[in-house]
């Protein structure tokens, strides 16, 4: 066999599936996408305050949401609304924050549910204002969302 046959069947091979691999997705990594981020307003004399939004995942790899930073408070933090054992629902920081945007879904983050949360307000959350919010992602990085802030409803 020639040198130039031995060199070209192997790359002709990896070229080929570079190719398959391609039109199987496989390339492709996770491709988050963000929308209806809000805020709400904080109530007279709230030290904390919350983030929520629709976080969407059209890729074809699992990403995760490991960190979240705005300058309305001294610390930001990914938490969730949970039952313990005796039927009371509280918050608590996700585990290693680091929440899951599995491929081809969707987390999203609501009252009553997962949420970004505002510990020590620097000031109240009015609305009308605007926060500016940097996401950090496992493998996508930093994405800056703004979140308006909405009135508090009242159910």
């Amino acid at each position: 066999m020639s040198t130039i046959k031995r060199i070209a069947l192997p790359l002709l091979v990896l070229l080929i599936g570079s190719v398959i691999v391609s039109a199987c997705g496989g390339a492709k990594g996770p491709d988050i996408q963000i929308s209806g981020v809000w805020a709400r307003q904080s109530p007279k004399a709230a030290t904390n305050g919350a983030a929520y939004m629709l976080i969407e995942n059209k890729g074809n790899e699992d990403d995760a949401l490991v960190g979240a930073d705005a300058d309305v408070s001294k610390i930001v933090e990914i938490h969730e609304m949970v039952i313990d054992e005796n039927n009371v629902m509280h918050m608590k920081p996700v585990e290693g924050q680091r929440l899951v945007i599995p491929a081809k879904g969707k987390v999203e983050l609501k009252p009553g549910s997962y949420h970004i949360m505002f510990i020590g307000l620097k000031n109240q959350l009015k609305e009308g204002d605007v926060i500016d919010l940097t996401l950090t992602f496992e493998k996508s990085g930093e994405i800056k969302v703004q979140a308006p802030v909405k009135k508090m409803k009242m159910d």
